[in-house]
């Protein structure tokens, strides 16, 4: 009976925390900050980092289609030579779509001293591309054209430290109300 007093309401204290989990990171989290050194087309550039980025979920014009100039130019203008912030996939991280292994990404650059300007979604919202929702962890009817500096968690997130102190201080009760129930 009293394990059931205290369990309670540790699962309340999860589901309330776990919302808020969900609330920070509906918008992103940088995983990575690299420099671009060379746009290849609206949806895929080359970083200093030695990698290849692939915006996730979106789909611009091939080299041979109409479009192509209009997405590849803007993706110039928008993150050549800038730093961008990256949301590496969770679940998936590279794709390879013969052209050799690339960081599946949520694209974000400073816009102004208060936002992120979230590449991804303006691509789509300036017509330049098209959604292509993939399996993986971004849902683009979610994303945000602009994100508050102060919403995007760093890495370790402090959203973190509430599930550990959590855990460590119910198992702490639970212990010691089992023991000295017996």
């Amino acid at each position: 009976m009293m394990f059931r007093k205290c369990l309670i309401p540790f699962m309340l204290l999860i589901v309330f925390f776990s919302q808020n989990v969900q609330l920070a990171y509906s918008f992103g989290e940088f995983d990575k900050t690299a420099v671009v050194e060379w746009v290849i087309d609206g949806d895929t550039f080359r970083t200093d980092i030695d990698e290849t980025i692939r915006l996730a979920d979106i789909n611009t014009p091939e080299i041979d289609e109409s479009g192509y100039w209009e997405a590849t130019n803007y993706m110039i203008s928008t993150v050549k030579n800038k730093d961008v912030f990256l949301d590496i996939d969770d679940k998936y991280t590279y794709d390879d779509e013969g052209q050799g292994p690339r960081l599946v990404c949520v694209v974000y650059v400073d816009y102004n001293q208060t936002h992120y300007l979230n590449v991804n979604k303006a691509l789509i919202e300036n017509g330049l591309a098209v959604t292509w929702d993939h399996d993986n962890q971004f849902n683009p009817s979610k994303w945000n054209l602009f994100v508050l500096k102060s919403e995007i968690p760093e890495f370790p997130s402090w959203t973190i430290l509430p599930f550990v102190l959590m855990a460590t201080f119910s198992g702490i009760i639970i212990k010691k109300r089992l023991i000295s129930k017996s």
